[in-house]
């Protein structure tokens, strides 16, 4: 960006090639070349193929093509834009809208001599930003994506846009990003597409996703769940078919700055998910990073897939009282156990002929006589007392 700080970065296995969406609104793609040294360290050089341009402000999102032709890319300009992988020719230009499709639409600014030569902010009237915050494809062959979009206040709307025209038929097209529509007919206003036909796009549906701005969206490798991630700190699993959040989390102070979908399925593990680990049995389906120096990790299952053994369950913790109770008779209680066995000793020692089985059928009597004066009350008369 030659001066300007990187936001976002993706990376392809296809033909190694990384993309950094920069503050300035340029895209550069890099291919990643690995080199081995005379002594046989290897070293990854990072050789800069193309820029793409056409967004005005910061890139919040960025995301390939399933086949690797395409760059699909969002910026806190309003609008998500497609560019040519190989040349960095722009494609096509989605301009995102924030307001409640079933409601009436924003009023646009007042176009007057007065609003472009004032200097007065009271006179300045502008329309709000809208951040593009999330950007992805909807499917492996590239014919469906979806945007996140909300302003600095309100809603996010999530959108769903069609590519009419399939992408291998325009991987090498060039043309200007946002140029007007082509063709005829009565949805013509729901196209956008890079002049010279380029990409057609169409606008399916758009749905409000969350109550609250979204500062960081991942869409998982199956396409079925967008993590949403807010500025106040939330952390929604939303659910693209069914357009409900399946589950929601409280999960960061701040906002949410990054947002890590699952990139296999939850029947496959990863590392620190198998059940013979010491957290395992959980499958995680989002992580995430916030501006409070956390991360988290996110799940719709609702258990562990570990059984624990009942043999090593844990002992239940003593309540308070109960602690305080032994804490209080511990003493005692050890006091009287040693009197006890000093007791029992004395009477085995003394009183043995008296207390045996055969004598106690005879005579209890003179058990009882033998252990009350000999063992535990000496008779004042006696010896010593």
């Amino acid at each position: 960006g030659q001066g300007y700080g990187a936001g976002v970065v993706t990376y392809t296995s296809l033909n190694q090639t990384v993309a950094v969406g920069c503050e300035n609104g340029i895209v550069v793609v890099y291919h990643l070349k690995e080199e081995q040294g005379m002594d046989g360290t290897r070293t990854i050089n990072f050789q800069k193929i193309i820029e793409c341009q056409g967004h005005t402000k910061a890139i919040c999102s960025l995301s390939f093509h399933p086949q690797g032709r395409h760059i699909l890319s969002s910026a806190k300009d309003g609008t998500a834009r497609v560019f040519c992988a190989e040349t960095g020719s722009p494609l096509a230009v989605m301009e995102c809208e924030v307001h409640d499709p079933n409601g009436p639409s924003p009023p646009k600014p007042a176009n007057n001599a007065n609003a472009t030569t004032t200097k007065d902010p009271r006179m300045m009237k502008r329309p709000p930003q809208i951040l593009v915050r999330g950007c992805s494809y909807g499917d492996l062959e590239g014919k469906t994506i979806y945007t996140v979009a909300s302003g600095k206040r309100g809603a996010a709307y999530l959108t769903k846009w069609k590519v009419l025209v399939p992408l291998n038929a325009a991987s090498g097209a060039g043309g200007t990003a946002g140029g007007p529509p082509n063709g005829g007919g009565p949805n013509d206003d729901n196209i956008k597409s890079g002049s010279g036909g380029a990409l057609n796009i169409r606008n399916e549906y758009r749905v409000q996703c969350s109550p609250v701005p979204i500062s960081a969206v991942s869409l998982s490798s199956d396409f079925r769940i967008f993590a949403l991630g807010s500025v106040e700190g939330t952390i929604s699993l939303y659910d693209v078919q069914s357009q409900k959040v399946l589950k929601q989390f409280q999960g960061h102070d701040l906002p949410v700055t990054c947002m890590a979908s699952r990139p296999v399925d939850s029947i496959l593990p990863l590392p620190g998910e198998e059940v013979e680990a010491i957290d395992g049995g959980v499958s995680f389906d989002a992580l995430s990073a916030s501006a409070d120096n956390r991360l988290g990790r996110w799940t719709l299952q609702k258990k562990s897939r570990k059984v624990v053994p009942k043999s090593s369950s844990r002992r239940r913790n003593p309540s308070a009282i109960e602690s305080f109770l032994w804490n209080i008779f511990r003493i005692p209680l050890l006091l009287t156990i040693v009197i006890a066995a000093v007791a029992v000793r004395d009477v085995f020692n003394i009183c043995g002929e008296e207390v045996n089985f055969s004598a106690l059928m005879m005579d209890m009597n003179a058990a009882t006589k033998c252990v009350y004066r000999e063992v535990l009350w000496a008779d004042e008369t006696r010896t010593g007392v």
